[in-house]
C-alpha cells in the first residue's frame, strides 16, 4: 500500500539565524538527529540514505522500515535546507523544506514534508485506517526531529554562554 505524507512543523531555537544555519551546514550530524534512525549513509555529493527502524503498531501487526535517500542543499543565504528524492534508493521519496528566520530570540524554523512512503505492508482489515495512522506515526517522528534540532542548536550557545564567563577559581599562592 502506498502512503502519501504532507505535512508541516514548526518550532524556535535561542540561536542566531546564521549560527543556525552553520548547524545545519552540518548535514549528517543534523541527520542524526533524526528519531528512529537505524543507518546514516553518505552517499557523496550532499546525498545520503536514511534506514529506520520498524514502525507501526503489533496490534494491528502492521510494521514498515522506512529508507530514503536525498540530496540535501543549505542555502544560509535563503535561510533553507531542502532535500528531493534520489531516485531508486530505498522504499519512500520525500521532499522537504526546512526554512528558517530570525526572530527576537532566536530563531523560528518551519518544516514542510511531502512525498510517499511504498509497498506498506497492511493487513486488508486495516487499509482503512492505516493512512492516517501512519502519517500519525511520521509525525510524530518529525515533531520529535524539531525537539532534538532545537536542544541541539541551544547547545553551542550554552557552551559560548559558559565560557564568555569569568573563572570563579581564587588565584593560588605562590
Amino acid at each position: 500500500m502506498k502512503i502519501s505524507i504532507d505535512t508541516e512543523r514548526s518550532q524556535t531555537a535561542a540561536l542566531s539565524p546564521e549560527a543556525f544555519a552553520a548547524l545545519l551546514a552540518d548535514t549528517a550530524a543534523v541527520l542524526a538527529l533524526f528519531p528512529k534512525l537505524r543507518k546514516l549513509t553518505d552517499l557523496g555529493g550532499g546525498r545520503f540514505l536514511l534506514e529506520l527502524k520498524p514502525m507501526g503498531s503489533r496490534v494491528a501487526n502492521i510494521a514498515h522500515e522506512v529508507a530514503f535517500a536525498a540530496g540535501f542543499r543549505v542555502d544560509a543565504h535563503r535561510g533553507e535546507l531542502t532535500w528531493t528524492p534520489v531516485p531508486g534508493q530505498g522504499n519512500a521519496a520525500i521532499n522537504g523544506l526546512l526554512r528558517f528566520s530570525g526572530t527576537g530570540n532566536g530563531t523560528h524554523f518551519s518544516l514542510r514534508v511531502h512525498g510517499e512512503l511504498d509497498a506498506v505492508p497492511v493487513p486488508l482489515l486495516y487499509r482503512p485506517v492505516a493512512p492516517a495512522f501512519i502519517r500519525g506515526k511520521f509525525t510524530a517522528l518529525l515533531d520529535i526531529f524539531l525537539e532534538r534540532l532545537a536542544e541541539a542548536a541551544a547547545q553551542p550557545r550554552a557552551a559560548e554562554t559558559k565560557a564568555a564567563r569569568p573563572s570563579r577559581a581564587r588565584p593560588r599562592a605562590a
